[in-house]
Protein backbone atom coordinates (compact mmCIF):
# COMPACT_ATOMS: atom_id res chain seq x y z
CA UNK A 1 0.00 0.00 0.00
CA UNK A 2 1.44 3.08 -1.24
CA UNK A 3 -0.56 4.93 2.14
CA UNK A 4 -1.17 8.49 2.73
CA UNK A 5 -2.84 9.93 5.75
CA UNK A 6 -6.36 10.82 5.37
CA UNK A 7 -7.38 11.12 8.83
CA UNK A 8 -7.34 10.05 12.14
CA UNK A 9 -10.01 8.06 14.55
CA UNK A 10 -11.97 10.46 16.98
CA UNK A 11 -13.97 8.21 18.64
CA UNK A 12 -16.61 5.19 18.55
CA UNK A 13 -19.61 6.15 16.82
CA UNK A 14 -22.89 4.05 18.18
CA UNK A 15 -22.75 0.38 19.65
CA UNK A 16 -22.12 -1.30 15.91
CA UNK A 17 -18.36 -1.08 15.75
CA UNK A 18 -18.25 2.37 13.67
CA UNK A 19 -15.80 4.95 13.90
CA UNK A 20 -15.94 8.56 13.70
CA UNK A 21 -12.47 10.24 11.55
CA UNK A 22 -11.62 13.18 11.81
CA UNK A 23 -10.33 13.62 8.06
CA UNK A 24 -7.27 15.59 6.90
CA UNK A 25 -8.52 15.93 3.30
CA UNK A 26 -10.01 19.11 1.75
CA UNK A 27 -12.93 17.53 0.58
CA UNK A 28 -14.46 13.92 1.55
CA UNK A 29 -15.37 13.19 -1.96
CA UNK A 30 -11.59 12.56 -2.54
CA UNK A 31 -11.80 9.70 -0.02
CA UNK A 32 -15.13 8.83 -0.49
CA UNK A 33 -14.81 5.41 -2.65
CA UNK A 34 -11.73 4.15 -0.97
CA UNK A 35 -12.02 -0.53 -0.66
CA UNK A 36 -9.39 -0.24 2.17
CA UNK A 37 -7.79 1.60 5.23
CA UNK A 38 -4.39 1.37 7.51
CA UNK A 39 -4.83 1.57 11.31
CA UNK A 40 -2.24 0.68 13.91
CA UNK A 41 -0.39 -1.14 10.84
CA UNK A 42 -3.75 -3.34 9.59
CA UNK A 43 -5.62 -3.28 6.82
CA UNK A 44 -8.94 -3.30 6.58
CA UNK A 45 -11.79 -3.60 4.21
CA UNK A 46 -14.48 -1.01 4.08
CA UNK A 47 -17.95 -1.66 4.56
CA UNK A 48 -19.15 1.79 4.42
CA UNK A 49 -18.02 5.19 4.63
CA UNK A 50 -20.49 8.38 4.49
CA UNK A 51 -20.05 11.77 4.87
CA UNK A 52 -21.01 14.34 8.31
CA UNK A 53 -18.78 17.27 6.99
CA UNK A 54 -15.86 17.83 4.57
CA UNK A 55 -14.31 17.39 8.06
CA UNK A 56 -15.77 14.39 9.62
CA UNK A 57 -16.71 11.06 8.69
CA UNK A 58 -18.37 7.40 9.77
CA UNK A 59 -16.37 4.94 8.66
CA UNK A 60 -17.69 0.74 9.11
CA UNK A 61 -15.29 -2.01 8.58
CA UNK A 62 -15.75 -5.09 7.79
CA UNK A 63 -15.79 -7.46 10.35
CA UNK A 64 -15.68 -4.92 12.83
CA UNK A 65 -19.14 -4.88 15.20
CA UNK A 66 -17.20 -3.99 18.83
CA UNK A 67 -17.60 -0.70 19.87
CA UNK A 68 -14.97 -1.81 22.62
CA UNK A 69 -12.78 -2.12 20.00
CA UNK A 70 -13.14 0.23 18.04
CA UNK A 71 -12.43 2.27 21.64
CA UNK A 72 -8.60 1.28 21.38
CA UNK A 73 -8.44 3.14 17.74
CA UNK A 74 -9.13 6.63 19.24
CA UNK A 75 -7.13 8.87 17.92
CA UNK A 76 -5.01 6.39 15.59
CA UNK A 77 -3.94 7.35 12.03
CA UNK A 78 -6.09 6.38 9.18
CA UNK A 79 -3.93 5.65 5.68
CA UNK A 80 -5.57 5.33 2.41
CA UNK A 81 -4.01 4.04 -0.58
CA UNK A 82 -2.75 6.83 -2.47
CA UNK A 83 -4.47 5.21 -5.69
CA UNK A 84 -8.08 5.55 -4.80
CA UNK A 85 -7.79 9.39 -3.36
CA UNK A 86 -9.09 11.87 -5.74
CA UNK A 87 -7.06 14.56 -6.23
CA UNK A 88 -8.76 17.69 -8.73
CA UNK A 89 -6.25 19.14 -10.83
CA UNK A 90 -4.08 21.77 -9.40
CA UNK A 91 -4.23 19.94 -5.84
CA UNK A 92 -1.65 17.98 -4.43
CA UNK A 93 -0.65 16.27 -1.85
CA UNK A 94 1.41 17.44 1.03
CA UNK A 95 3.50 14.46 1.22
CA UNK A 96 5.01 15.35 -2.50
CA UNK A 97 5.43 19.39 -1.58
CA UNK A 98 7.65 18.38 1.47
CA UNK A 99 11.03 18.06 0.90
CA UNK A 100 10.46 20.51 -2.33
CA UNK A 101 13.41 23.44 -3.10
CA UNK A 102 11.51 26.83 -2.44
CA UNK A 103 12.29 29.85 -4.39
CA UNK A 104 11.55 33.25 -4.72
CA UNK A 105 10.03 34.28 -8.12
CA UNK A 106 13.31 36.28 -8.13
CA UNK A 107 14.93 33.12 -8.95
CA UNK A 108 16.89 32.77 -5.88
CA UNK A 109 16.25 29.38 -3.59
CA UNK A 110 15.96 30.13 0.04
CA UNK A 111 15.81 26.59 1.24
CA UNK A 112 14.04 23.46 1.31
CA UNK A 113 10.54 22.45 2.82
CA UNK A 114 10.77 20.11 5.45
CA UNK A 115 7.16 19.87 6.84
CA UNK A 116 3.68 21.40 6.17
CA UNK A 117 1.35 21.61 8.97
CA UNK A 118 -2.39 22.36 7.96
CA UNK A 119 -4.67 24.81 9.51
CA UNK A 120 -6.81 27.51 8.38
CA UNK A 121 -4.05 28.47 6.80
CA UNK A 122 -1.23 25.96 5.66
CA UNK A 123 2.20 26.41 7.66
CA UNK A 124 5.47 25.86 5.88
CA UNK A 125 8.17 24.58 7.97
CA UNK A 126 11.93 25.29 6.24
CA UNK A 127 15.50 24.49 6.38
CA UNK A 128 17.49 27.93 5.06
CA UNK A 129 21.03 29.44 4.79
CA UNK A 130 19.57 31.59 7.78
CA UNK A 131 18.28 28.83 10.22
CA UNK A 132 15.08 27.44 10.37
CA UNK A 133 12.24 29.58 9.53
CA UNK A 134 8.32 29.27 9.33
CA UNK A 135 5.94 31.30 7.01
CA UNK A 136 1.91 30.98 6.64
CA UNK A 137 0.71 30.08 2.69
CA UNK A 138 -1.02 33.49 2.41
CA UNK A 139 -3.11 33.68 -0.96
CA UNK A 140 -1.30 36.53 -1.89
CA UNK A 141 2.54 34.81 -1.42
CA UNK A 142 2.20 31.94 -3.69
CA UNK A 143 3.65 32.01 -7.18
CA UNK A 144 3.66 28.05 -8.22
CA UNK A 145 3.64 24.62 -6.86
CA UNK A 146 5.60 22.22 -9.25
CA UNK A 147 4.99 18.60 -7.67
CA UNK A 148 7.27 17.08 -10.54
CA UNK A 149 10.12 19.41 -10.33
CA UNK A 150 9.66 19.33 -6.08
CA UNK A 151 10.14 23.23 -6.69
CA UNK A 152 7.72 25.65 -4.70
CA UNK A 153 8.07 29.59 -5.79
CA UNK A 154 6.72 32.44 -3.21
CA UNK A 155 6.81 36.16 -4.41
CA UNK A 156 9.71 37.70 -2.54
CA UNK A 157 8.52 41.06 -1.31
CA UNK A 158 5.91 39.28 0.49
CA UNK A 159 7.77 36.31 1.81
CA UNK A 160 9.88 38.57 3.47
CA UNK A 161 7.15 39.88 5.57
CA UNK A 162 5.33 36.49 6.82
CA UNK A 163 8.63 34.50 7.48
CA UNK A 164 9.66 34.27 10.40
CA UNK A 165 13.09 32.81 10.91
CA UNK A 166 14.05 30.93 14.47
CA UNK A 167 16.82 32.36 16.62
Amino acid sequence: MNKIEIGAVAKPQGIKGELKVRLFVDDFNSVKKITEVEINSVIYKIENFRKISDEEGILKLVGIDDRNFVETLRRCIVYADRSEIVVPKGRYFIADVIGSDLYLDSGKKIGVIEDIVSGNVDYYYIDTLEGKAVFPLVKDLLVAIDVENKKVTVKAKRFTEVVMYEN
